[in-house]
């Protein structure tokens, strides 16, 4: 079965089911017959870290119904509360649509993947295993790890050391000018101590 064919094949099964946006099933009848938008498609099992998305739910599903996101990203952020390194995630997207039809219209000159995932109230089926792809924004799993994988973690542990060191500094500058020294000593302890188990040179 070619891949176009399989995908047709799956938005068939999918919409023969109760979906619980029932206008879901006229935007899937319509893309079945829109090859330029079935060639762009890929299915996956989840959409985290993806930009443009598609999401279509069975009845009974926990799901919502129906949404289209175009331009989603996640951006971390880094700040320093109570001497502490703490990541906020900040989610943004460009465009939001819960009707089916109303996406419809937001695809029309739609370029690039669109990522689409079918919601089931039950056990995934077969059928829709077949067709589905990694999330090509997610690790991928289950590999005993290597040397690489280490070397990755001691990367990722020197660069929120390196962070915290920068957020630490501004601290210190801050306690120095405000002239408060209870800040100032305890910003520099630990200051010190990240500096020793950094492998990275700060002037």
């Amino acid at each position: 079965m070619r891949k176009v064919d399989a995908k047709q094949h799956a938005i068939l099964e999918f919409s023969q089911l109760l979906l619980k946006d029932p206008s879901s099933k006229v935007f899937l009848h319509r893309l079945l017959n829109n090859k330029e938008l079935m060639e762009k498609m890929v299915f996956v099992l989840n959409r985290t870290m993806l930009a443009n998305t598609v999401l279509v739910s069975e009845l009974g599903s926990s799901r919502i119904g129906f949404q289209l996101e175009q331009g989603a990203r996640r951006q971390e952020e880094v700040s320093l509360v109570n001497g502490r390194l703490v990541r906020h995630v900040k989610r943004t997207r460009r465009l939001c649509i819960n009707d089916p039809l109303e996406a419809w219209e937001a695809l029309e000159n739609f370029e690039g993947r669109l990522y689409t995932q079918f919601c089931f109230s039950g056990e995934v089926p077969k059928w829709y295993l077949d067709v589905v792809e990694p999330n090509p924004a997610l690790p991928v799993e289950a590999e005993p790890a290597s040397e690489g994988d280490e070397t990755g973690d001691i990367f990722r542990e020197q660069l929120d050391i390196a962070l915290w060191i920068i957020l630490l500094r501004q601290e210190i500058d801050e306690a120095l000018a405000k002239k408060e020294p209870q800040r100032f000593y305890q910003a520099a302890r630990v200051y010190n101590q990240l500096m020793e188990r950094c492998l990275w040179e700060f002037e």
